[in-house]
């Protein structure tokens, strides 16, 4: 057989947990390898989101300054959530590859809540003028509630 054609895959033990034979000896666990969140939107004048998975919205706080919210939340904050970004400088027409940070209340927030990541935009590692990108992705991978 070459086709295999199922509707539901559940692990024999744990019904939540099936394991895979990797590379070598190494296995991978199917549920921990999946990203539970993908976005990606237009952080610039005409902000919008542009497709998505278990993804409720997209909160523009201003320039540079998003904030993007699960439609089924995390179990916990010991989230990964990498993003990425291009600025177009509207004055040359240059594309600018985007540098984007975890952004946090105070000195001891948590850019990563269970129901939302917050993250800020600037171009060419200016690090300290943020900057409104018109193509930033994002996706985060942990464990759903």
């Amino acid at each position: 057989m070459s086709t295999l054609v199922i509707d539901t895959v559940e692990g024999k033990t744990t019904a939540g947990s099936v394991t895979l034979q990797g590379e070598g000896t190494a296995t991978t666990n199917l549920q921990q390898g999946l990203a539970k969140h993908l976005v990606n939107f237009n952080g610039d004048t005409a902000f919008g989101v542009r497709g998505g998975f278990n993804n409720a919205s997209v909160t523009d706080h201003g320039t540079g300054d998003y904030e993007y919210f699960f439609t089924n939340n995390m179990n916990n904050t010991d989230t990964m959530s990498p993003s990425s970004g291009l600025c177009t400088d509207t004055q040359t027409s240059n594309n600018h590859t985007s540098s984007i940070s975890f952004h946090r209340e105070g000195s001891s927030g948590n850019p990563m809540t269970t129901s939302s990541v917050h993250i800020l935009t600037n171009f060419d590692g200016q690090s300290q003028t943020l900057y409104d990108c018109d193509f930033v992705t994002g996706q985060t991978f942990g464990d759903l509630a």
